[in-house]
């Protein structure tokens, strides 16, 4: 990844190569190569403020290159880092544009399969879905995650095809990390439905607590629907006095100053 100058538009941009996953056999390249494009055409034509934006795509000598906006900021994984955790208000307003942006995506048919602390970015206005670069259609073959995670949802491991149910497990694991301060198994734990059972219950999540449950169930047809789990940030919002405002603009209180530093 690199920082780049875009001469035509006279902007700074982020140059990221598109690669296939590090394990494809070399006879497999070619078609790898061509779901790695079609993986960066799905993400090139979301267009929302909760998600990273696409500027352009270029290949050269059988390399493809992806272009994206500039943002400055830090990602969860830092603010944490800085923090220890997010104070419950923040986390709830941080989840609810996560959330706003993962359900325009799957409204699009645009799986992520890859949502974790280090690929959300915290801007001064903005929270920020990255890595779309490698998001997943819904119709893309069944696949066992490449690199098991605590973030990833079990039955991914497992081989099962990616869905939004999966993407809203590791919605889940990375509110989670915002509030508790680290993932909900340890960092090494193999992830299976069968190994690592249950989650660690929270201790900090509080009001929080319904949703990082509802999304934290084992079984994917037990998850919290999206739609629910919007609802209930809404409302612990408003009783924090914080406006559930659009992705993309400011919430009436400003961020604090970790997460632009």
């Amino acid at each position: 990844m690199w920082r780049a100058h875009d001469q035509r538009l006279s902007r700074d941009v982020v140059l990221k190569e598109v690669r296939p996953p590090a394990h494809i056999e070399k006879s497999d390249l070619p078609s790898a190569r061509l779901h790695a494009l079609g993986e960066a055409r799905a993400a090139a034509r979301l267009a929302h403020p909760a998600i990273v934006t696409v500027h352009d795509l270029l290949e050269d000598q059988g390399r493809l290159w992806m272009v994206t906006e500039l943002l400055r900021g830090l990602t969860l994984r830092e603010t944490v880092r800085h923090l220890s955790r997010l104070p419950i208000h923040w986390a709830a307003w941080v989840g609810f544009q996560l959330l706003a942006g993962i359900r325009y995506a799957h409204g699009n048919g645009v799986l992520h399969d890859g949502i974790r602390p280090s690929r959300v970015l915290l801007t001064e206005e903005r929270v920020v879905l990255t890595g779309f670069g490698f998001a997943t259609p819904e119709n893309a073959p069944a696949q066992a995650a490449t690199v098991p995670t605590p973030y990833a949802a079990p039955e991914r491991a497992l081989g099962a095809r990616p869905a939004e149910a999966s993407d809203l497990w590791s919605f889940g694991a990375t509110l989670y990390f915002g509030v508790e301060g680290r993932p909900p198994y340890p960092a090494d734990a193999f992830v299976t439905a069968d190994d690592r059972g249950e989650p660690d219950p929270p201790r900090h999540a509080g009001p929080l607590r319904p949703v990082l449950d509802g999304m934290l169930q084992i079984d994917p047809e037990r998850r919290m629907p999206a739609e629910d789990a919007t609802a209930l940030l809404v409302e612990l919002l408003k009783r924090e006095g914080i406006a559930a405002t659009l992705p993309g603009r400011r919430a009436e209180s400003p961020l604090p100053s970790a997460f632009t530093k």
